[in-house]
């Protein structure tokens, strides 16, 4: 009888799943929000600033010019056709950001844990990776152009130099900041530096390679962009100087504003999988080691 009742009711949600499902709800409403606010208050500077400048019309574009750009036909085109255009453009930037992305991300997390478990090649290394950093992007793309050539390694690296600075620093001091009684007791039960990296150091780092992530996604776009703009006529960042040579001040504006929502909406989408894997784990990720 009680097999059967149990039956009916089907499966009992755990607590536990409750309060991540809660947790991450929580979590994403407050992100969306908090993005939706911004952008209202951007668009309504955004149309403060044109209306207060003397800059002319033919230049400037205000919130209501870029969305007839994309919603009504014109003397320039129909908005079918400028839609089709940006989703061509944009899609070739993608390509070119999801190569950065995708060595940046896990080169930055490989390095980021051979400096944890190795501590004399943070001493050889790092410097060389802050002093890297320091150089400006515009001033080492030439150079990689000029090693490389034009075409998907150049993308690679560009893409890559933005990525992985960031996520290397948060990921290391996320590394670090594992509580000491957890690591004591790792090893009381005989663990390994491998068994402290997995179960305590690991779980701690969660919360600062989530707030890398989310410099990095809209940071591959930016790479991608400038890689565009210097060296091939593809792509969003090829797009603008482009346009600007031939007085289409619509084009760029719609560029602009097409790439903002495309990053922010990856930036959103980063935010709410930071919310479902922290959900699991709490805001004392690595502070606990049963997991």
């Amino acid at each position: 009888m009680t097999a059967t009742a149990t039956a009916v009711r089907g499966p009992v949600v755990s607590a536990s799943a409750r309060s991540a499902v809660a947790y991450t709800a929580r979590r994403t409403g407050v992100t969306i929000g908090t993005i939706l606010l911004s952008l209202v208050v951007l668009l309504a500077l955004w149309q403060l600033a044109i209306s207060t400048t003397q800059i002319p019309s033919f230049i400037a574009k205000g919130p209501a010019d870029v969305w007839r750009y994309f919603t009504q036909d014109g003397d320039g085109g129909t908005s079918a056709a400028h839609r089709a255009t940006l989703f061509k453009l944009l899609g070739v930037t993608l390509q070119d950001a999801s190569i950065g992305f995708l060595v940046g991300v896990p080169l930055s997390v490989l390095v980021s844990v051979a400096f944890t478990m190795f501590r004399p090649v943070e001493f050889m290394f790092m410097p060389v990776a802050m002093l890297l950093r320091t150089v400006p992007l515009l001033a080492m793309a030439p150079v990689i152009y000029i090693i490389f050539g034009n075409g998907a390694i150049t993308a690679a690296l560009i893409g890559t130099v933005v990525v992985f600075f960031p996520l290397l620093v948060n990921v290391t001091v996320g590394l670090r900041s594992v509580s000491q009684q957890s690591v004591d007791l790792v090893r009381v039960y005989g663990g390994s530096r491998f068994t402290v990296l997995r179960k305590v150091a690991v779980p701690t780092a969660l919360p600062h390679f989530f707030a890398s992530m989310r410099i990095a996604v809209p940071g591959a776009i930016t790479g991608a962009m400038l890689y565009e703009y210097l060296f091939t006529t593809t792509g969003l960042g090829a797009a603008v100087p482009a346009a600007k040579a031939a007085f289409d001040y619509q084009l760029i504006w719609a560029s602009t504003v097409f790439v903002t929502i495309v990053s922010v909406v990856l930036y959103t989408i980063t935010a709410i999988i930071e919310a479902a894997v922290l959900s699991e784990w709490g805001p004392d990720a690595g502070k606990a080691v049963g997991r």
